[in-house]
């Protein structure tokens, strides 16, 4: 829980990073890019081809799927809607959490999809807003980043779950990296804009923070949290970045907001993940 909590503060920040200070000069394509290097850098280290080659291309798949198809997808929607919008179409992350992790354990635990609905309830409560096209197409962005986001988090809960094999966490992230690097490149080659670079001293330092510590402290936190924890309670604590994000994104950008759906909000999303928490083996 400790590892999931940490990461939630982590990347709430990177929300209103990204869309107020790299995304209106640095295309989608070319931060996914450099992110998913910067953490593979963090980890070779640990890189060992020694275990089977069929663990490490799963590992890698997740990898490709959970980080490298995500961020394409998840940075593009900045150039089509705003930070606070973004944060609520992340929302139904925890509903496709649940539903693919029944899917795969050919189980329905109507007790899950009950806090999933509060914790939905609880964003939607927190950021009501009007949409336009635009929010529209980010909005689709969004979903489809959700559904890789949810289906990394699931497919590496089950496969350490099930695997017989003993590997160093720091080794499957190596290869989990060299996936999300290896998909990003070819979407950068492919990329009618091609790499743009920083324009500053300080996005620079932005790009190896979201890099090392977003991306590779993040889901190195992240994922091996999900080892731990009920898939009710990781699919509710998803939804924990959409109050934070905005509290970061009112105090240190300048962003407004109604306290009081945002305090309402975030209760009923606390309660979600208390409930998935007391009462999630019913």
């Amino acid at each position: 829980m400790f590892y999931l909590i940490i990461t939630t503060v982590i990347w709430s920040l990177s929300f209103s990073l990204i869309g107020n200070t790299l995304s209106p000069d640095i295309n989608s394509w070319s931060l996914a890019f450099s992110r998913s290097v910067i953490a593979c850098i963090l980890f070779l280290p640990w890189i060992n081809f020694k275990i089977p080659i069929s663990y490490i291309l799963k590992i890698t798949f997740i990898g490709v799927l959970q980080i490298g198809v995500m961020y394409m997808l998840y940075l593009s929607a900045f150039r089509h809607t705003s930070v606070e919008k973004i944060l609520l179409f992340t929302v139904t992350t925890p509903f496709y959490v649940t539903m693919i992790s029944q899917i795969l354990n050919k189980e329905i635990r109507l007790f899950a999809y009950l806090t999933i609905l509060l914790s939905i309830m609880g964003g939607i409560v927190i950021r009501m807003t009007d949409f336009d096209d635009r929010d529209f197409i980010g909005l689709i962005l969004i979903q489809l980043a959700n559904v890789c986001f949810a289906s990394g988090q699931v497919l590496y809960k089950r496969i350490k779950a099930d695997s017989k094999i003993s590997t160093n966490v720091y080794t499957d992230f190596s290869f989990f990296f060299i996936g999300a690097s290896l998909i990003t490149f070819i979407g950068l080659i492919i990329s009618p804009s091609g790499y743009t670079y920083p324009k500053s001293i300080n996005q620079w330092l932005l790009v190896f923070w979201l890099g090392g510590a977003a991306s590779g402290v993040g889901y190195y936190f992240w994922n091996y949290g999900a080892t731990k924890v009920k898939v009710e309670t990781l699919a509710t604590m998803n939804n924990l970045v959409i109050p934070l994000g905005l509290l970061i994104e009112v105090l240190l950008f300048s962003g407004s907001h109604d306290f009081k759906t945002f305090i309402i909000g975030t209760v009923i999303i606390i309660s979600s993940i208390a409930a998935s928490l007391r009462y999630g083996k019913i």
